[in-house]
């Protein structure tokens, strides 16, 4: 208790430090006024870890050239959690953008998992009316956390539809913009799309125990009965940051409850006795008797290793582990399910009884209104755009949301094949560990799975997720991801 007391002090104290610096801060000499012309087609050079890497933009009907004639600063402040390995992609993008606008982008990271202290600082910048030029945030619920706080409310932030038009981002990445809007406005543009709904199998461990990958939870659960008679731990979450917990449950949830019924849990509208609920509990604590000895020890990332390393058979997460993997096992050979070959070392496929779903996890950048928006516009449309998302997505293991960008771009086969599975999906449902649940009720779970993995008490966990549908039906009143007549309820097309 005194720990966690004084680590807050000091995470206040950080925030404090940051915001009365930011307010002190004179404004930015401006240099010349200079006229920039860019291309939407494109092909450009990054640097990764001192590597240049080729990136090439290819979409398949040509956008049109926008120009642009500014004043501006000489540094914009840009608020992101991107500080692990995904800064070399988000370097990659400022670093481009940059050179190509003349305006430096000063990365500002409050410490707190995916933005939680950021918000207070970007908040009191606002109500300050010094905000900063533009801020990293998921899709909906979360933007809508900042609406409700924020001194104007929607109006605290721009509007950023027209320009998603503009960049193509609606015509090529529908489903994306469709979960996105928020009774129809888009609050902030993506700028990549991750997927929740994965795990991952060592394969030489599969061989070993004689099995196959899983179709089913039920199939899964008998691997794992294979495994422990052979001495192998079967499955390895990350319980020293838990959220792989919430998410293997909301998986197993949405194998058993199906795409719809998982939207109903999202707008807190299914029923708390529903027995899909019930039903997911129960296999996912099926599933917890087969988890390694140190799961509570161990992080995400401590939880690749292991699989990488045949320490266990399988992982659920999400496909930021290809990327991990991608740039910290580079002799390690990952390969889809869909095409396993003979040299492969991991198997990533969708959490069984989920195929044909793509479970979004998206993250975007909103743009608050003030002195800096015209700049934030700027950087989010680059970032957002093609060119930005091309060169993004590749380093940091996500795909772009943009179908016609050539799936070539990516450097790894599992990435391709995600390209291809997003395009190909029967259902799109927003990833409740990662954006689809308003943060208390986010933070509320994620503290009762543990619980539950840890005790076996479902009779909690019910009564924690009955509190947590009704508060998620009452903080979405009045609000709904997608268009007029047409909310975003699971389904691929609108």
């Amino acid at each position: 208790m005194r720990t966690g007391l004084v680590v807050g002090i000091v995470v206040v104290v950080i925030i404090v430090a940051i915001i009365a610096a930011l307010l002190a801060r004179p404004p930015a000499p401006a240099p010349p006024a200079t006229t920039v012309t860019t291309s939407l087609i494109t092909t450009s050079v990054v640097t990764v870890s001192g590597q240049p890497t080729t990136v090439t933009v290819t979409v398949t009907q040509p956008a049109t050239a926008t120009t642009a004639t500014t004043t501006a600063p000489a540094t914009i402040t840009f608020y992101t959690w991107w500080a692990g390995l995904e800064r070399f992609a988000i370097d990659a993008v400022i670093g481009n953008f940059t050179k190509l606008y003349g305006i430096n982008v000063e990365k500002t990271a409050v410490p707190g998992g995916a933005g939680v202290n950021a918000k207070i600082a970007i908040l009191t910048l606002i109500q300050a009316g010094k905000p900063p030029a533009a801020f990293q945030v998921h899709c909906g619920p979360e933007m809508i956390s900042y609406i409700y706080a924020a001194p104007n409310g929607a109006n605290s932030f721009v509007n950023m539809t027209s320009y998603a038009q503009q960049i193509g981002l609606i015509q090529q990445g529908p489903g994306v913009a469709w979960s996105c809007s928020l009774n129809g406005a888009m609050y902030s543009l993506p700028v990549d799309v991750h997927r929740a709904n994965l795990i991952m199998y060592n394969k030489h461990l599969l061989d070993k125990i004689g099995a196959s990958v899983p179709t089913t939870v039920q199939d899964l659960i008998a691997m794992c009965q294979k495994a422990a008679a052979a001495g192998i731990p079967c499955l390895v979450l990350g319980g020293a940051d838990q959220f792989t917990l919430l998410q293997t449950w909301e998986n197993v949830f949405l194998a058993v409850a199906g795409p719809y019924k998982f939207m109903q849990f999202l707008y807190g509208t299914l029923p708390p006795n529903d027995p899909s609920i019930v039903q997911a509990t129960q296999l996912y604590l099926n599933l917890t008797k087969y988890l390694s000895p140190d799961w509570a020890g161990v992080d995400w990332t401590g939880a690749v290793a292991d699989v990488v390393q045949g320490k266990a058979i399988a992982h659920v997460d999400g496909d930021w582990a290809v990327g991990l993997i991608h740039n910290v096992y580079p002799n390690v050979t990952m390969c889809p399910v869909d095409n396993i070959t003979p040299n492969c070392d991991i198997v990533f496929a969708p959490f069984p009884g989920t195929q044909g779903v793509y479970s979004l996890v998206i993250d975007s950048v909103a743009v608050p209104v003030g002195p800096e928006a015209q700049y934030g516009i700027e950087f989010a449309t680059f970032f957002a755009g093609p060119r930005g998302q091309a060169i993004f997505n590749p380093i940091k293991g996500s795909i772009a949301t943009y179908k016609n960008i050539s799936a070539s771009i990516y450097p790894t086969t599992v990435q391709q094949w995600e390209a291809q599975q997003y395009r190909d999906a029967r259902f799109y449902v927003f990833s409740l560990t990662h954006g689809g649940l308003f943060s208390d009720v986010w933070q509320n779970l994620l503290q009762q799975v543990v619980v539950l993995t840890q005790t076996g008490r479902a009779d909690l966990w019910y009564s924690t997720v009955a509190k947590a549908l009704s508060t998620e039906r009452q903080e979405w009143s009045g609000w709904y991801m997608g268009f007029p007549n047409n909310k975003f309820w699971g389904n691929a097309t609108s």
